[in-house]
């Protein structure tokens, strides 16, 4: 776990912020300028805070009071950036191998080759950083954070330069990295889409305070009202081909079958789906007679209500977030704890490689 109490003020800056995070992976979320990256380089080490305390599995990495600082090389954390940062003049192999040389011994926990695999870069290793795509390049910045075997991974908007597809395919590794290595992050973004699929907690940070600290999905209204794009909200989830025609195919997520368009994939593939939130219809009744292939029941959990746009949160095995308009939600009579059904075309689903 890590607690940190921060108070830092620069050129007209001020951050002032207290927390703690589990060993989960926690979101913090908000516009610019809020001091989402401020608050990682605290605890980095990169910037040393004006006062306060920062603590990490039970030790001080920084206390003004008893004036205590660990520097960034000694703290046992791994960071990965926008732009992901590699050194242009190694390979991969180098670069994820740079960190874990200047490991004692003892500490090298995790084997370079054996993180490589698992992040499926095996067949990258003689690369040079040029020679990469975007998502490519992030997943070596996440590999050879993870070979320096960290207490805890920071992560920087680290999706913002990466399309649809890459960005999904990325957020599964993360999520397969946590799992597989018992690996707590904290995951600096501004996209609620990546919020929302990534992070157990999240934190909304507006003007160097903490807005909220909350479920993800229930820091929506609060993301609208710190100027949080949710215009475009994605759900992003992780899924499995099933069986194919020659028009559909269809993809297993959590204890629901979408069907979307026909793919060229076996049964059995991970995937990553995105499907927009405005891209749903709710309907309070199963609906007959309509081109829509995809109709499932659920159950509402939550809504929120800002400025005229509705989300609600349904519950259908796997969790949708949904965007209606607050007239639509009157008329059906939706609220929280209400069975409806999920209505969307198999054109709205976009598939990508997980």
């Amino acid at each position: 776990m890590i607690s940190f109490d921060v108070k830092l003020d620069r050129n007209e800056f001020s951050l002032d912020v207290a927390g703690k995070f589990d060993d989960g992976i926690t979101a913090v979320f908000g516009p610019s300028g809020a001091g989402k990256s401020s608050l990682l380089n605290c605890i980095a080490g990169v910037v040393r805070p004006d006062s306060g305390q920062i603590g990490l599995g039970g030790r001080s990495l920084f206390s003004s009071e008893e004036n205590i600082w660990v520097s960034p090389e000694k703290r046992r954390i791994g960071t990965v950036y926008q732009d992901g940062a590699l050194f242009p003049h190694l390979d991969v192999r180098g670069n994820i191998e740079f960190g874990w040389k200047l490991l004692d011994a003892d500490e090298q926990r995790l084997a370079p080759l054996e993180i490589a695999d698992f992040l499926g870069l095996s067949h990258l290793l003689d690369r040079k950083p040029d020679g990469l795509s975007g998502g490519e390049r992030q997943r070596v910045a996440i590999a050879r954070a993870l070979a320096t075997s960290p207490q805890l991974l920071l992560l920087d908007e680290p999706l913002a330069s990466l399309d649809a597809a890459r960005r999904g395919s990325i957020l599964n590794y993360l999520k397969r990295v946590h799992v597989e290595f018992e690996m707590p992050m904290i995951y600096v973004s501004h996209s609620i889409s990546e919020v929302v699929s990534i992070a157990s907690k999240a934190m909304l940070l507006r003007d160097g305070k903490v807005e909220g600290f909350d479920r993800p999905s229930a820091l929506l209204l609060g993301a609208a009202a710190a100027g949080g794009d949710i215009d475009s909200f994605e759900n992003i989830l992780d899924g499995v081909i099933g069986d194919s025609t020659d028009h559909l195919t269809t993809v297993k997520v959590g204890d629901v079958e979408i069907s979307t368009r026909h793919l060229n994939k076996n049964p059995g593939e991970n995937v990553v789906v995105s499907l927009g939130a405005n891209q749903i219809i709710l309907a309070a009744d199963q609906p007959t007679n309509i081109s829509a292939r995809n109709i499932f029941g659920g159950r509402v959990s939550e809504v929120w209500a800002k400025q005229g746009k509705v989300f609600a949160e349904v519950d259908a095995g796997e969790k949708f977030i949904v965007e209606l308009t607050e007239n639509a939600l009157n008329e059906l009579g939706i609220y929280p704890g209400s069975d409806v059904f999920l209505v969307f075309k198999s054109s709205s689903v976009e598939v990508f490689d997980a």
